[in-house]
C-alpha cells in the first residue's frame, strides 16, 4: 500500500462506524478490564525489590510503580532488571 490512498468508501468499511462495529453500544465489565490489563503486562507476576542477601523488601505490580517509588526512570529500571546488576550498591530487582 506504500504510496497508495484508500477511497472514502474503503475507509468507511475499515472503520466499521456505528452499528457495524461489534462493540457498538457495549462496554467491558470490570472483570474483563482487569483480565485485559493483566495480559498486557510485561511482568505479569510483578517485580520485587531485594536486598544484597536476596531478601524481598517490597513487591510491586509493575516496574513503573517501583521506578516511581525509587525516584528513577522506567528505562533505568528496565536495564537493571534485564542485566541483574546491583542498583546503588543496595538493591537487586
Amino acid at each position: 500500500m506504500y504510496g497508495k490512498i484508500h477511497t472514502e468508501e474503503a475507509k468507511n468499511l475499515i472503520r466499521k462506524l456505528g452499528e457495524k462495529n461489534p462493540m457498538f453500544g457495549k462496554k467491558h465489565t470490570e472483570a474483563t478490564k482487569f483480565l485485559i490489563s493483566k495480559n498486557m503486562k510485561k511482568y505479569p507476576f510483578g517485580v520485587g525489590l531485594y536486598d544484597l542477601n536476596n531478601n524481598l523488601i517490597k513487591k510491586f505490580n509493575n516496574n513503573a510503580s517501583m521506578a516511581r517509588d525509587l525516584n528513577i526512570s522506567r528505562t533505568t529500571m528496565g536495564k537493571y532488571i534485564k542485566t541483574g546488576k546491583v542498583f546503588n550498591n543496595l538493591y537487586y530487582f
